[in-house]
């Protein structure tokens, strides 16, 4: 596989990857924003096997895989689990208006192109625009975790935000240290257990959603 296609397979990726976090900050019902976290994973996935098959890395292989069951099928299953659980309301409420978060998630990716494209040699020497999109969506996730009021859905911008991360990093290294990547999977099925437990906890106990306890506040 060619470097030029492999590049170009990348940014295609990317720019999917972009899609499903705009999906993510536009969406009003947390269902969606889940499945569009998950598809994130999958296209993560499909990036490490590119490029597995254009290095010939085989741990990009079984971080691929790893992805894909992880977090497109566990990760997101684990979530609805707890919102059919818990019995919240699907309705996705915003600490900042829909059309105000997307006017700053265009501004955030233009100036994550801006930034990278600053790099000159550094730029050129990754997989396509990996570096500028993986910015873009690590803001975005953090942007997603600002705008939104109940923790799940903050957990889902917590999700993208690690994608950005994870994905710039693969692209970047072509293939991390497979130890060092495995532990960052399992640190994200570990917090994301650990916030599924709280939120369960919380509700079970004072039987109101974490939101509400805003309402405390002197």
């Amino acid at each position: 596989m060619s470097v030029q296609t492999v590049s170009r397979l990348i940014n295609d990726l990317g720019a999917m990857l972009l899609f499903t976090m705009l999906l993510i900050l536009a969406s009003g019902q947390l269902f969606r924003a889940i499945y569009a976290v998950a598809a994130q994973a999958v296209f993560l996935g499909i990036a490490g096997a590119i490029l597995g098959a254009a290095t010939g890395n085989v741990d990009l292989w079984v971080v691929a895989g790893i992805t894909i069951l992880i977090k497109a099928i566990v990760l997101p299953w684990l979530l609805i689990r707890v919102v059919k659980r818990i019995d919240i309301s699907r309705e996705i409420e915003p600490v900042i208006p829909i059309n105000v978060t997307l006017a700053l998630a265009a501004a955030i990716v233009v100036l994550s192109f801006r930034l990278s494209a600053s790099l000159g040699p550094v730029r050129e020497a990754i997989t396509g625009n990996a570096l500028p999109v993986g910015m873009a969506l690590t803001l975005l996730g953090v942007l997603a975790m600002a705008s939104r009021k109940r923790a799940l859905t903050q957990m889902v911008g917590l999700f993208a935000a690690e994608n950005g991360i994870f994905f710039t990093a693969m692209a970047v290294s072509q293939g991390m240290p497979l130890i060092i990547e495995i532990g960052v999977i399992l640190d994200v099925v570990l917090g994301a257990l650990v916030m599924s437990i709280m939120v369960l906890r919380v509700r079970g106990d004072v039987d109101t959603d974490i939101s509400d306890l805003e309402s405390l506040k002197g």
